[in-house]
């Protein structure tokens, strides 16, 4: 019989306290029953533990509970995880590995107002404890070829602020084991590391282009798309070139053909950032084939002038091609 997430902690707590049965069986289900916390209602009950045994049985009850596998959903372990990096940030703050901005614009020599415009096109960036912002210090080390250094910052903004830090100060595999603050100063060092981290910067963002048959106005949710493409992009990059990518890239495409021969379709273009749950949506393109025309209308993008237009077909027939054609019309339009 598998132990139960109460067994093993039971188990654990009588191996290190000398508390009665009755008292840690209680004590157990209540901090487990209460997001692995004892609350302060209860406190009062377990009057005679100290706050540090307090502190210790809550992480044996959690541990205990995550190795029965009474984690339902992960939230215990999305929760232990989040408390082991606020702590782990609140002990960069208190060793000086996290600055003020005051002091960082202080150790660099720059105005409130430089900072400001650092801060905004990604040059530096902040993180976050305990709802106030601190600036890495390693961005104003003297040592370090600061010019690249911000250059490089820029290139990572779609990570977020906490996993740009880790890039940067990281040995990486791909850098044959070196940390990218190591690749500053050498030429073709540093032309390596700019391809590195665009690469790795493209990760953190996903557009999506999907095609389903008929005209639609939203993505429906009660069909299957007809085809979807799926790329690793910077979602700085203009909507119709990243759309244009995702479909002659040889990412994710689903199905891989034959494809149906339809003469209207819909074209929706996401961008998926990692960590969030769902996508957000783009641009919409309705798509009719008209003999040997075929007719545009967007129905929805950020800063479109173009609502509608007939262009060729000319030697694409087939339902990707022609997307592809559509894609590549709006993003020269855009550049016009």
């Amino acid at each position: 019989m598998v132990d139960s997430g109460w067994d093993i902690a039971m188990r654990r707590i009588d191996a290190i306290y000398d508390v009665p049965q009755f008292l840690a069986s209680s004590l157990v289900r209540r901090i487990a029953t209460n997001n692995f916390r004892l609350s302060t209602a209860d406190r009062t009950k377990f009057a005679r533990l100290p706050d540090e045994v307090i502190a210790r049985i809550e992480d044996i009850v959690r541990d205990a509970y995550l190795e029965a596998g009474e984690d339902v959903g992960g939230d215990i372990l999305r929760e232990h995880l989040w408390q082991q990096a606020l702590e782990g940030r609140r002990e960069m703050v208190a060793c000086g590995d996290l600055l003020t901005p005051a002091d960082f614009g202080a150790r660099i020599g720059a105005s409130d107002k430089r900072l400001a415009r650092l801060l905004d096109d990604g040059s530096v960036f902040a993180i976050e404890v305990d709802g106030v912002q601190y600036v890495p210090a390693v961005l104003a080390n003297p040592s370090l070829n600061r010019k690249r250094l911000q250059a490089i910052c820029q290139l990572i903004v779609p990570a977020p602020p906490m996993s740009r830090l880790e890039f940067l100060v990281s040995q990486n595999g791909s850098l044959g084991d070196r940390r990218p603050l190591d690749m500053l100063e050498d030429d073709n060092d540093f032309k390596t590391l700019r391809q590195a981290a665009v690469a790795w910067a493209a990760q953190w963002s996903r557009t999506i282009v999907k095609m389903y048959e008929g005209m639609h106005e939203t993505e429906p949710n009660d069909v299957s798309p007809l085809y979807t493409a799926t790329a690793e992009i910077d979602p700085r990059r203009p909507l119709w070139e990243r759309a244009s990518e995702a479909l002659h890239a040889h990412g994710y495409q689903w199905p891989l053909g034959p494809y149906t021969d339809v003469r209207q379709f819909t074209l929706f273009v996401e961008r998926q950032t990692a960590g969030d749950s769902a996508p957000t949506p783009e641009a919409c393109v309705q798509i009719v084939v008209d003999g040997e025309d075929i007719r545009i209308r967007i129905v929805a993008a950020p800063g479109a002038t173009l609502r509608s237009r007939t262009m060729p077909t000319g030697n694409h027939k087939g339902l990707i091609d022609i997307a592809k054609r559509v894609i590549a019309h709006l993003t020269n339009a855009k550049r016009a």
